[in-house]
């Protein structure tokens, strides 16, 4: 999966971007967690102009290659 600043997800990205999320935070990894949740919908005003006219090109911008089981369930 790939993020940037103002991209809209698609209802699977999101679900697997979420999933992620809670796998980082059950791990610990509260850093990388919040650094992800930036990307989910609800966060798109944290995004500077600058950033959404640029996010695509230069970034910020993400790349996960990461396989969240199905099995686990998001809190």
């Amino acid at each position: 999966m790939v993020f940037w600043a103002g991209k809209k997800l698609s209802d699977d990205e999101e679900l697997r971007l979420r999933r992620l999320i809670s796998l980082l935070e059950r791990t610990g990894d509260e850093e990388t967690a919040t650094n992800l949740e930036r990307f989910l919908p609800e966060n798109d005003h944290r995004w500077t102009p600058n950033e959404l006219e640029t996010g695509t090109y230069l970034g910020p911008w993400m790349m996960f290659g990461a396989d969240v089981e199905p099995g686990f369930s998001t809190p």
